[in-house]
């Protein structure tokens, strides 16, 4: 049997593990909340984790693009990046699909299953990057608009338009 068709006949398996060895990596009281409801409303945070890590399973059990990797994974990597994960704490989550799909794949898929991890786990940090590099700018810019203001109030610079501050990050 191939290995898309494995994964798609265990899909439930692969999400609902996934989806509990992620939960598990917040704090226990954290967990507790994140895994009981994947209402969109009562748990945006468990409810974004859980459709993202279906849709990277989805996308295994397809033709495996891995252009569309990095989006399908963002918004958990987004939620993570914002919170107090350093950069391995926020990617650890895909190294247990690992092992959950050692303990479901036989020993000929595995191998394949592993580089197709491997593919997730750089997807992910390279999102996360991106997303602390976005965070970086914006608290980079609101400081000189901060500045900016401080000094215009003390009447020790001209006016500079949105673009002006905003473009000066940009080098």
């Amino acid at each position: 049997m191939h290995l898309k068709q494995t994964v798609k006949q265990n899909k439930t398996a692969f999400i609902e593990k996934w989806f509990k060895a992620t939960i598990n990596t917040y704090p226990a009281q954290a967990a507790r909340i994140l895994g009981k409801d994947s209402n969109r409303f009562d748990n945006p945070v468990g409810a974004v984790t859980h459709e993202t890590l279906e849709d990277i399973i989805n996308l295994i059990c397809e033709d495996f693009d891995p252009q569309l990797l990095e989006k399908k994974i963002d918004p958990v990597i987004r939620i993570r990046a914002v919170q107090s994960f350093s950069a391995a704490e926020a990617v650890s989550f895909v190294f247990a699909l690992k092992e959950i799909g050692q303990g479901i794949l036989d020993d000929t898929q595995t191998r394949e299953f592993d580089s197709i991890v491997d593919k997730i786990i750089l997807a992910s940090f390279n999102a996360y990057m991106k997303c602390r590099e976005e965070i970086f700018l914006l608290k980079a810019t609101e400081s000189k608009r901060r500045i900016h203001r401080a000094f215009e109030r003390a009447g020790l610079v001209a006016g500079l338009t949105e673009e002006e501050l905003v473009g000066s990050n940009k080098s």
